[in-house]
């Protein structure tokens, strides 16, 4: 059996390189630009939006598939599988093929269930550090929107960098098969206490027989042992049918009752606003970067890219956040995060400063991200559990990626030249909308302790 500390660095390296390169669209979208593709900002948009809705509203059937249907094992693997085929696509699909490229994108959103799927790994670990481990993941997250970037560096021929990275996933493939449990992370210690709770029965059954030397104590033993059988098989033939009916109620209508009724809390349904209120913006301006970027002056694409590499390098700090989050509240950590995004916004609507200064906003926006999404599955894990953690966080990001749709029309809005007004009123949306539930969030949690 893996070690926990094993188990979260496959993890880290798992979610690093598979969950969340659709957020590397602006290297993509840059490479594409290079082979001078004929599609327009508006196609490209279609194409991130397409992507970007499969790893939110893909992640639902993900969590599903893991708590109900197929555990953890196989549907880790399966989520690497769709994100190996659709590099293969991008690879070698025809750069001005709308269609093409947009099915081999949501491909790869479907690699986001792997985040979901090994999130739970921090159940293994204390409490107090849970929310550190899957802030680190969120982190994790974050530094798989590099890996597009990196490739187009090693080099500009898709089908080269994409084609190799392909095959890696695949064995990622391969490992988590041999590796991962069959159901949940916490299987492992099942399996682990059923031979440790059986053994001292078996010794205390056979030193009775053994200390017990007088043949008449046996027969009577013996006796009374037979008389318990015929009990037990007289009840069981009685009541076999009513038994059964219990059962079933225990282990699919009480399961059922227990996950509606986290999902229909108030607490769970302010999350989902919260959570859906802020991803809007933060896909927005993931799309909008590098064409808000080129008309500031970066004709040379080299402020995109140090875009991708402060995203991915804010998960140095994911960690930290977390611990925030565990030692101050969740109130607090979901109110800063908020804030840097908003201000994000706010720097990247100023067209008055010099170009190096949104290096600011760029930062900002990393780790703003990055603590959003942390502390939305911190939420989930510390506030309501992990025995229906996919379902409850495969449900929040299902519902987000509905929201997520209004990207496309700030997206066009943004095309046509009005990319400043549009900056300003999402900076301003994350405020009033934000702040009120993370003060409400905090007050809750300092009455509970």
């Amino acid at each position: 059996m893996p070690s926990p500390i094993f188990l979260f660095f496959f993890a880290f390296l798992t979610i690093s390189l598979a969950s969340g390169l659709v957020y590397g669209f602006p290297a993509l979208r840059r490479l594409l630009i290079l082979e001078e593709t004929s599609l327009s900002e508006k196609d490209l948009g279609i194409i991130f939006t397409i992507g970007s809705w499969c790893v939110q509203g893909g992640r639902f059937f993900s969590g599903i598939a893991r708590d109900r249907y197929f555990g953890t094992r196989k549907t880790t693997a399966f989520c690497l599988f769709a994100t190996a085929m659709g590099c293969t696509g991008l690879a070698f699909c025809n750069e001005s093929s709308l269609g093409l490229l947009s099915f081999s994108f949501f491909l790869v959103g479907i690699g986001s269930g792997s985040q979901l799927c090994l999130q739970p790994v921090a159940g293994l670990f204390r409490k107090s550090i849970q929310g550190a481990i899957l802030a680190s993941f969120s982190g994790a997250f974050q530094v798989s929107g590099l890996v597009f970037l990196v490739l187009t560096k090693i080099t500009e021929r898709r089908s080269w960098g994409l084609g190799i990275f392909a095959i890696v996933l695949m064995g990622f493939v391969i490992v988590s098969l041999q590796i991962l449990p069959v159901e949940n992370f916490d299987s492992y210690h099942e399996e682990e206490k059923v031979p440790q709770e059986e053994t001292p029965r078996l010794r205390n059954s056979n030193n009775v027989s053994n200390s017990d030397g007088k043949d008449e104590e046996q027969h009577i033993q013996h006796e009374e042992e037979k008389e318990e059988d015929r009990s037990e098989e007289s009840l069981q033939n009685s009541f076999h049918e009513e038994e059964e009916g219990i059962k079933e109620e225990s282990e699919e209508d009480l399961e059922k009752k227990g996950v509606m009724h986290l999902i229909k809390s108030k607490e769970y349904i302010l999350l989902l606003i919260w959570f859906s209120s802020l991803l809007v913006p933060l896909q927005y301006y993931v799309a909008t970067i590098g064409f808000q970027l080129e008309r500031k002056g970066d004709t040379d694409g080299k402020y995109t890219a140090l875009f991708s590499i402060l995203y991915a390098s804010a998960a140095i700090l994911a960690p930290f956040f977390g611990k925030i989050a565990d030692a101050f509240g969740l109130g607090i950590g979901q109110s800063l995060a908020t804030i840097l995004t908003s201000c994000s916004m706010f720097i990247l609507s100023s067209s008055n400063i010099a170009l190096n200064s949104h290096i600011i906003g760029l930062t900002l926006y990393g780790i703003g991200r990055m603590i959003t999404f942390g502390l939305f599955f911190t939420n989930i894990g510390k506030r309501f559990g992990f025995e229906f953690y996919g379902t409850l966080a495969g449900l929040g990001l299902l519902i987000s990626s509905i929201f997520g749709n209004l990207q496309y029309p700030l997206i066009a809005l943004a095309v046509d030249g009005h990319e400043k007004i549009v900056n300003i009123a999402c900076g301003a949306f994350l405020l009033l909308q934000g702040l009120p539930y993370c003060y409400w969030l905090n007050r809750i949690e300092r009455k509970e302790k």
